[in-house]
């Protein structure tokens, strides 16, 4: 009953932005719905003692000029628990809880030819070029929770290819907007702050790299270390390269591979992170099946889709059945390099429409 009151809500609204849309060229909206589901366990027959989730995120934007514009999107996700529906500003430690109804945007955006600003609250990931598209340094939105960043993003082309970014962000001890590991809890100061930067090529070049970024990541006095509070400060590469292949029909061969270390980690091992993606991308312009190897220290602490001190894989498959409509079906095992915690099988389906 819950989810059935907050899918016709939902609906209303998308309806009022496209009446609205009709009628002033200045207005547009889009959104999308996801299906999935997911089940995570010890054994590999967990894959039937799942949950499934709905999440639904509708939005608006409004041009004022040709450089100027406002952006608003409402998101929540409802699981088949059916939690009850509230909506709230304030994020529930790590992004809304489902149920929660709130806003994931709601931003201002000037631009130019050169130079990209948004000062509100969005959401910005240095994904990887893999059919995953998510990053070991964050992961802004999987395919359940609603994260996001208040603070700013300032993109600036430095010539015709290169562009740097840097990224400035507010967390609220116990009201983070985004889940990080446990020893990254910003918990000794009430108001926090944390900073990006950037720089990244995603053209591709004569020898067929699609993607080449590096990356730097400070959150200061956030990081509990046995003697106390430290600032977590973190380095991030990316390189993906992209063979097309004629016998794939428009498709390529591609490997994504990514590395991080987290400098202000104890022992050098214990603080990096490496993975490697490598598949089939865009078979037909429908299909794409990678496979993913991740290997994560105990003191990498940002993208809490990777479990620290653990060997992952994941097999990972996206059909486009059309531009607006993909379904996608992962499969991982994690392997925990601490005796006590159990080997993890994981996995979900989804279905995706952009509307």
């Amino acid at each position: 009953m819950k989810l059935r009151y907050l899918i016709t809500l939902l609906l209303a609204v998308f309806m009022g932005l496209e009446v609205n849309a009709q009628t002033n060229e200045n207005l547009t909206f889009k959104g999308n719905a996801r299906f999935s589901y997911m089940s995570s366990g010890p054994n590999a027959d967990d894959i039937f003692e799942g949950t499934a989730f709905l999440r639904v995120r509708v939005g608006a934007s409004y041009s004022f000029n040709e450089n100027s514009s406002f952006h608003a999107r409402l998101a929540t996700t409802q699981s088949d628990e059916l939690p009850a529906v509230r909506f709230t500003i304030i994020p529930d430690g790590g992004g809304i809880d489902a149920g929660t109804i709130s806003f994931d945007h709601f931003y201002y955006r000037y631009s130019n030819d050169g130079l990209d600003l948004k000062v509100g609250r969005f959401q910005h990931t240095p994904g990887v070029k893999s059919n995953s598209g998510r990053s070991i340094l964050r992961f802004q939105s999987n395919n359940i929770n609603n994260h996001w960043i208040d603070g700013f993003h300032l993109k600036k082309y430095l010539n015709d290819e290169w562009f740097g970014e840097v990224v400035g962000e507010y967390q609220n001890r116990g009201n983070t907007s985004y889940s990080y590991r446990p020893l990254l809890n910003f918990g000794k100061n009430e108001h926090n702050a944390a900073a990006y930067i950037g720089l990244q090529n995603l053209t591709r070049d004569d020898n067929n790299f699609i993607q080449k970024n590096i990356a730097v990541f400070v959150a200061p006095g956030a990081y509990l270390k046995p003697d106390g509070y430290s600032t977590y400060f973190a380095a991030l590469a990316q390189l993906t390269h992209d063979t097309p292949v004629e016998s794939f029909r428009g498709g390529s061969f591609r490997i994504a591979a990514e590395a991080g270390q987290n400098l202000n980690a104890a022992e050098f091992g214990e603080g990096n992170i490496l993975n490697l993606s490598f598949g089939v991308h865009n078979f037909a312009d429908k299909h794409q099946l990678m496979i993913e190897f991740t290997k994560t220290g105990t003191e990498w602490q940002t993208a809490n889709v990777y479990a620290p001190n653990a060997d992952e894989m994941e097999i990972r498959y996206r059909y486009f059945i059309t531009d607006n409509f993909n379904i996608d079906f992962r499969y991982r095992i994690r392997d925990s390099r601490s005796d006590f915690v159990d080997t993890n099988y994981n996995f979900f389906a989804r279905a995706t429409i952009f509307f």
